[in-house]
């Protein structure tokens, strides 16, 4: 049998085993369910006293993994394999509050992070030659790994300046994302830019970002599961996206994939945050369901929505991952959640919005008449974003095609 620690602020919250059959466990540690502080890994991993089986388990510590290309390379460069594995090595700084170690428990309150700063020139050269910036970072002294999720990126400290990393297992308080190397797959980093702004400009909670002007550009975007207390320390807040949630592993994100639609991720919002966030929480979920769809991401599926557990209650934490896939022909065409039976952009309208309102039991128009607003702000903001964008970074202009873009697909839903 073997086991990890898994941690919060130096207190041991409980301890993920893998036996020889490579079947995976969980259990709470007696202390932390006394803890007066205390909070679930996810919903699907409640405070209990007994051990969680190997598909619950999984469920919340493979959702930290890296995916695809990126957990390939990684897997292939530094002989990890299996979720034990990576966590064993990389699981100091994962989404959310809990780090994951072969350490005993220490403990201690959080502690001013010594850093060091990052050899970007190593970065930059892991681009031009093509390869991932996760593995560089991940080889670094200290090493460390933005663990979920499938675009390449990596964890820092970021001052404005300067990219730094921890030494001691310290928060870091920025996500930065290389740009996305697939061929046909043009100025992704100004692409989330864009539509991250653009969110923001329409009045979605998003955190700060931005894209640097080096040799390569990068983007760049503030956590928001970090916080600076009143001790001047940067602490964690715990999050868990909604296939943790539901118990559902990266397989089954999509909905064709077997994974939960919007009628699903909706009751589980009605049934999860606090009482008096219900009504203003279902309508931020439908405003990011109808963003999506005017801007063509089609790549919103259920681990690009999340919970942060906040002043003990749960609320949806600020969207990410805001991107134009539609603006790539060879990404995937569809929507990835279907809406009154159908995915193609081209062929909803008013029967497939009322069919929605139905399955969610909103009053008829509710969400056609909040598409149609966020299509409004949407129209007033994005050409001149976009132009903004182009002129202070005159190597894109993605902008303006995602703008243009989004025309064709308000004509498209008759907005």
């Amino acid at each position: 049998m073997k086991t990890l620690s898994v941690l919060y602020e130096g207190l041991l919250v409980g301890r993920l085993t893998r036996d020889d059959e490579l079947v995976y466990g969980f259990a709470y540690d007696e202390a932390w369910l006394r803890y007066p502080q205390r909070f679930p890994l996810s919903l699907a991993l409640p405070l209990d006293a007994k051990t969680f089986g190997n598909k619950t388990t999984l469920s919340f510590f493979e959702n930290l993994l890296p995916e695809g290309e990126v957990k390939e390379q990684l897997q292939r460069a530094h002989g990890v394999a299996g979720v034990f594995d990576f966590l064993q090595r990389y699981g100091r700084d994962c989404a959310g509050a809990v780090i994951v170690t072969d350490q005993e428990a220490q403990a201690q309150p959080p502690q001013a992070a010594e850093t060091v700063a990052i050899d970007m020139e190593r970065v930059y050269g892991a681009i031009d030659e093509h390869q991932s910036v996760a593995d560089v970072i991940a080889d670094m002294n200290p090493g460390y790994l933005s663990l979920a999720g499938a675009q390449d990126k990596f964890p820092a400290i970021y001052d404005g300046k300067e990219f730094r990393l921890p030494t001691l297992g310290a928060p870091t308080t920025h996500i930065i994302k290389a740009p996305i190397q697939h061929s046909g797959i043009k100025e992704s980093v100004f692409n989330e830019w864009y539509c991250m702004e653009l969110a923001r400009a329409v009045g979605l909670l998003v955190p700060k970002c931005l894209v640097t002007s080096g040799r390569h550009p990068l983007y760049v975007v503030e956590r928001y599961d970090r916080y600076r207390g009143t001790d001047d320390l940067v602490h964690r807040i715990h999050q868990q996206d909604l296939c943790q949630a539901q118990g559902i592993t990266s397989e089954f994100k999509y909905e064709d994939h077997g994974g939960p639609g919007i009628k699903q991720l909706y009751q589980l919002i009605q049934s999860s945050v606090a009482s008096s966030k219900i009504v203003t929480s279902l309508q931020t979920f439908l405003d990011w369901l109808a963003f999506n769809l005017l801007i063509g991401n089609h790549d919103c599926h259920a681990k690009n929505i999340s919970l942060l557990f906040k002043d003990g209650r749960n609320e949806i934490a600020p969207f990410y991952d805001l991107i134009c896939t539609a603006i790539y022909p060879r990404l995937k065409r569809n929507f990835c959640f279907s809406i009154g039976g159908r995915t193609e952009c081209s062929t909803l309208g008013v029967a497939q919005f009322k069919q929605l309102e139905q399955d969610l039991s909103l009053r008829p128009g509710t969400f056609s008449r909040r598409l149609a607003e966020i299509a409004g702000k949407v129209a007033f903001h994005k050409e001149g974003l976009a132009r903004a964008m182009c002129q202070s970074h005159p190597r894109t202009k993605i902008p303006l095609r995602i703008s243009a873009l989004i025309d064709d697909r308000m004509r498209s839903l008759r907005l």
